[in-house]
């Protein structure tokens, strides 16, 4: 029985000593890892501490008084630097950056134009190259023109290229020959090509309007006695126009060049000064190449004397009727021009301007100078 009680002791002795160890054991590591914590809290910066909201090493924590539910719902801070320097080499880049110019298309141009020259119309189109490609097969032909009036000098109605090189051109020239003496109407031409891709394309010229009847005139002498009898026997109309920029004796002078570059022969001419008003007069006459028909025309010219602002009316009489009206536009035309007082020429739009300034051109055809 005595063995029995020791043998009890000395297992409850060593059950004692080993759950004393444990303890021991347990105690010593808790007060390891705390110190492992401080330690790491306490290499932190300053300045980061800051920003994740961590106390200084130097303070003392404050009691949270959140509840574990809600530690676990709080986001993970995250550290933001903000800085007002620009990023290098973004801001060098974005001041490069610029807008490119607006792509000119350049493509393939056409041109026409065309005068009387002696006893036959010449018209002229200008095929011109702007591409940096070159074209190939290259047709001009005419589309229209008033076939009553006027007939092709040659037989051929078209012009053939085989070939147009980055920014040049071709110039082919259509002569007609009148066959009345009245010429109203319009030529039209047509262009076709094909570009560097075998793409065929086809263009058209903007009308060019005839109105000519006296180029197409020559002067036939006559009486005044007999003038005033032709008038009488003949179809007539007529038109007023006004032109502020000239004086009735500016343009007196004017219509007397006018009358004879038209190939009107000069009838009689006379101009009056009454009461500070100036009163003019010219009368021609003429004849048609080919059918021999009179035309006659009379101007009257009034206005304050040496003053800007005269009038002009145009009276034209003749056998064919369809004469008198194409007639009265083209003398209309020509008396509206700036005229160049030497040769007769008229003045380019850039030499009126001048000379309505007051300035002194030069005429682009006989080389006078001109001065108001």
């Amino acid at each position: 029985m005595l063995l029995m009680i020791q043998a009890a002791d000395s297992l409850l002795n060593g059950i004692l000593i080993v759950l004393f160890v444990f303890l021991a054991c347990i105690a010593l590591g808790l007060g390891c890892t705390g110190s492992r914590e401080v330690d790491t809290e306490k290499r932190i910066p300053t300045s980061i501490r800051k920003e994740i909201g961590m106390p200084r090493s130097d303070e003392k924590p404050a009691v949270s008084t959140m509840s574990w539910q809600d530690l676990t719902r709080k986001p993970v801070p995250r550290r933001t630097v903000q800085t007002s320097r620009p990023i290098p080499g973004v801001s060098h880049a974005i001041r490069r950056v610029h807008t490119l110019p607006a792509r000119v298309e350049k493509q393939v141009r056409v041109a026409r134009g065309g005068e009387f020259v002696g006893n036959r119309m010449r018209y002229k189109v200008k095929v011109i190259n702007e591409t940096p490609y070159m074209i190939t097969d290259v047709t001009v032909y005419l589309l229209s023109y008033p076939k009553n009036a006027l007939r092709l000098a040659g037989n051929k109605d078209d012009c053939r290229f085989e070939k147009i090189e980055p920014g040049g051109f071709r110039s082919p020239t259509f002569d007609f020959l009148p066959t009345q003496d009245c010429v109203r109407g319009e030529i039209v031409a047509g262009v076709s090509y094909v570009d560097m891709t075998g793409k065929a394309h086809t263009l058209s010229t903007q009308p060019f309007i005839i109105r000519a009847v006296c180029d197409l005139l020559i002067p036939d002498q006559v009486s005044p006695e007999d003038f005033e009898l032709k008038l009488k026997s003949q179809e007539h109309g007529e038109i007023c126009i006004k032109v502020d920029e000239w004086t009735p004796e500016e343009m007196f002078e004017k219509a007397l060049r006018i009358v004879d570059n038209s190939n009107f022969y000069e009838v009689s001419s006379n101009i009056d000064v009454k009461d500070g008003i100036a009163f003019g007069t010219i009368s021609g006459f003429a004849k048609g190449k080919y059918t021999g028909k009179s035309v006659a025309v009379q101007l009257s010219i009034s206005g304050p004397s040496k003053e800007k602002g005269a009038s002009c009316t145009i009276h034209v009489s003749g056998e064919d009727q369809a004469m008198i009206l194409p007639a009265i536009d083209d003398l209309k035309e020509r008396l509206s021009a700036w005229l160049c007082p030497m040769c007769g020429s008229p003045l380019t739009l850039d030499n009126v301007e001048k000379l309505k300034d007051g300035q002194v051109v030069t005429c682009p055809f006989c080389s006078v100078p001109i001065g108001r």
